[in-house]
């Protein structure tokens, strides 16, 4: 049996057992967005790590690297978000090759600064050392959160409202293009949103600190795959709304303009880092008006059933079923 036959998450099920050696102020292990645990009194510490491996995450002929600087930080901080913590601390591990020029590192720096600088992150340090092609950055997070106010993926509830934070496919879109060879200009938005996400820290304060919400996660493998992994996690199902998915006008003039799948770039490709939860029918309206009151936003787009399974409701009215695929490193 090969990684491909069981994928990236068939294979952290496969090493997650016996994991746990003293479970003793552990809060949570393997299988949310970040790690939890206590140290003392009543805050927790989250702790998340990305790598970004250079011709699997990016193509330095593609990206500034100020912008992957950016970007290797805002994947970590979206993690952080969707567990509704406040980002503190971070080290930076990097690998690289002898053929990479200063000036790179020191764009790839620059971003890194700047997107810290901009929650309020220290950069306390990390490990360099050589690589024999690519370009590898690892950067490890930690943040904190009340116990109380912390949420996981698995608190979904059949009932329950499904929101998104913010909208969807434009990341993908971007990544399309630029793939595709597509000319750039008229589409500026869309490779934005691929190479400068920005992380949803404030969103994600003000769903936990309402403690009202059941379950969230950040939108990085897509839609459907990440909304697999709340029900997942909280043994339900989900119906999504086609009509309700949210999505820019640049997003939607592009995927018509050269025939893309629409329906599969906004659910299906990822790197959105919105914020994807579950919340009662009876407080939806609630967070809503707290999410938009803080200059946030809150989107709609299906509910949660009891019966396990992803279904689409399509512009027509017919209930697809869906799987709950997206990026996925092994497959």
């Amino acid at each position: 049996m090969k990684l491909k036959d069981i994928g990236e998450f068939g294979f952290i099920k496969r090493i997650e057992s016996d994991c746990l050696i003293r479970e003793i102020n552990v809060i949570r292990g393997i299988g949310d967005d970040c790690c939890v645990f206590k140290i003392s009194g009543e805050m927790a510490i989250l702790l998340t790590t990305d790598m970004l491996v250079e011709e699997v995450h990016f193509l330095l002929s593609a990206i500034s690297p100020y912008e992957l600087g950016r970007k290797s930080l805002a994947v970590n901080l979206s993690d952080i978000a969707a567990m509704g913590g406040t980002p503190k601390e971070a080290v930076i591990s990097i690998a690289i090759p002898g053929t990479v020029d200063l000036t790179i590192l020191d764009g790839v720096y620059q971003g890194m600064k700047s997107m810290a600088k901009e929650f309020s992150v220290n950069l306390l340090g990390g490990d360099t050392t050589s690589s024999p092609k690519h370009l590898v950055i690892n950067i490890a997070l930690v943040g904190e959160a009340s116990e109380d106010e912390i949420l996981c993926r698995s608190g979904a509830r059949a009932g329950d409202v499904i929101f998104l934070t913010g909208q969807v496919g434009s990341s993908a879109a971007g990544l399309d293009l630029i793939l595709k060879g597509r000319e750039r200009e008229g589409w500026e938005d869309l490779v934005e949103a691929h190479h400068n996400p920005h992380p949803h820290i404030k969103a994600g304060r003000i769903i936990a600190g309402m403690k009202i919400a059941n379950a969230l996660i950040d939108v990085s493998d897509g839609v459907a795959a990440d909304l697999g992994h709340i029900c997942t996690e909280s043994k339900v199902g989900a119906i999504l709304q086609e009509g309700m998915i949210p999505t820019t006008e640049k997003f939607r003039k592009y995927c018509e303009k050269f025939h893309e799948d629409s329906k599969h770039l906004s659910l299906h490709a990822g790197e959105d880092y919105v914020l994807l939860g579950t919340v009662g029918p009876e407080s939806a309206d609630h967070l809503r008006v707290a999410l938009e009151s803080g200059g946030c936003a809150f989107y709609q787009i299906g509910h949660v059933v009891a019966e396990p399974g992803l279904k689409l409701m399509t512009r027509n009215n017919s209930l697809e079923n869906m799987a709950a695929s997206g990026w996925d490193h092994f497959r």
